[in-house]
């Protein structure tokens, strides 16, 4: 099992910055410092409407039966309608799977699809509409893993498609820490990528989002923010900032690792509860990551702003 954190202190799209000033001017932002309620949900999985097998409803009603928040049905090419598969019980989320010759970008928040030549052209046109442009596994070798570096505007990358990794594929999270340790700032995200209810994938990667309420525009507003994690087992629980202390809180039995550019380790501790303290040494771009004794494990990024 894998599981991933966007830990927010800060990750996300952004440009290389270079430390210069003293530690004492460093700061981190966390986007966990509004509070709220965990809400768990997935933002990739087909219907009938595109390559899936079974009806947007009967979608629906299975994650809400699951304990799912919130749901995106991502069809190839086309919006399927969030009143067909919501309810009471789970929030619908307008995703739909962008898919070119080039690879497929995940649109977070969009109800439509537009052509586009390249890459770039696909992300930009996303993220102009105010949508978030995430990148899915499946389409990390089309891009290239040596190009993905030099996209702008990519706001995630899916480090765990949970179809992909029961066909024997592994995870993208070295990619994911590349991105950092190179300056762009980029959310990891995971889905299960379920093509039917009888995928032996389907409930087997999802994202926690914390926000004040299950609805579409908190959930939307804590996405932007980086206020979510993003899972296949073990999860962050907690994730708070004092001064340049990071506390994360876990799930029983793990064991909580801080790691730095390059894959550098920085702190391990055989707990669910560990502290970092930032000493200006990590470079703007690190993250933290927790295991559990059955194997899985959980990956949280952070970044630190630049120092006036």
């Amino acid at each position: 099992m894998i599981a991933a954190a966007a830990l927010g202190l800060e990750l996300g799209a952004g440009s290389t910055r270079t430390f210069t000033a003293a530690p004492k001017h460093l700061t981190i932002d966390n986007p966990y410092e509004q509070q709220g309620t965990w809400y768990k949900g997935n933002l990739q999985a087909a219907s009938v409407r595109g390559l899936g097998r079974d009806l947007p409803s009967a979608i629906g009603r299975w994650y809400a039966d699951h304990g799912y928040a919130f749901l995106g049905i991502s069809d190839v090419n086309t919006y399927t309608w969030t009143s067909e598969f919501s309810g009471p019980r789970l929030t619908g989320v307008p995703v739909v799977d962008a898919s070119y010759p080039f690879g497929d970008v995940l649109a977070v928040g969009d109800d439509h699809w537009l052509p586009a030549s390249t890459a770039q052209e696909a992300i930009d046109w996303i993220a102009a509409g105010g949508a978030l442009p995430v990148l899915a596994e499946s389409s990390v070798k089309r891009f290239g893993r040596q190009a993905i570096p030099a996209i702008q505007r990519l706001f995630g990358l899916e480090i765990h498609d949970a179809r992909l990794a029961a066909e024997g594929q592994p995870d993208v999270t070295g990619l994911w820490d590349q991105l950092l340790s190179s300056g762009n700032r980029v959310y990891a995200f995971a889905g299960d990528d379920a093509v039917s209810l009888q995928d032996p994938s389907i409930g087997h990667a999802w994202i926690n989002v914390q926000a004040a309420a299950p609805g579409l525009v908190p959930l939307l507003s804590s996405l932007r923010r980086g206020a979510f994690v993003a899972s296949t087992g073990p999860a962050f629980t907690s994730i708070s900032v004092q001064g340049l202390t990071i506390t994360a809180e876990a799930s029983p039995g793990t064991t909580v690792r801080f790691i730095g550019n390059d894959g550098r380790l920085l702190k391990a501790a055989d707990a669910s509860t560990a502290t970092y303290t930032v000493s200006g040494t990590e470079d703007d771009q690190d993250h933290g990551e927790h295991g559990d004794h059955a194997g899985g494990r959980s990956v949280a990024g952070l970044a630190l702003p630049p120092r006036s």
